[in-house]
């Protein structure tokens, strides 16, 4: 199952609270199953800060349906990993 967070260019991550995190835990972090509810949440924010530059992004979700954060070093030292063999 696919989740759709909201995250800014300087990787800060919406929470549940509507404010902005840099250490984001996947019970308190803002997702939707549904883009376009993640969308319409994009749009409010936008509208109320037409300088920040946030992004819709698609994660995986756990058997609960939270999403799986996983930093982008894991996902790359993985890859390199899996790449050698």
């Amino acid at each position: 199952m696919k989740v759709y967070i909201l995250k800014t260019q300087d990787n800060m991550f919406l929470n549940k609270n509507f404010e902005w995190s840099l250490e984001p835990h996947r019970d308190s972090i803002f997702h939707s199953q549904h883009r376009d509810i993640a969308l319409n949440q994009l749009i409010e924010i936008n509208a109320k800060d037409i300088s920040l530059r946030v992004s819709i992004v698609e994660y995986e979700a756990d058997s609960k349906g939270r999403p799986i954060l996983i930093s982008s070093e894991k996902i790359a030292a993985n890859s390199t990993r899996s790449n050698a063999a």
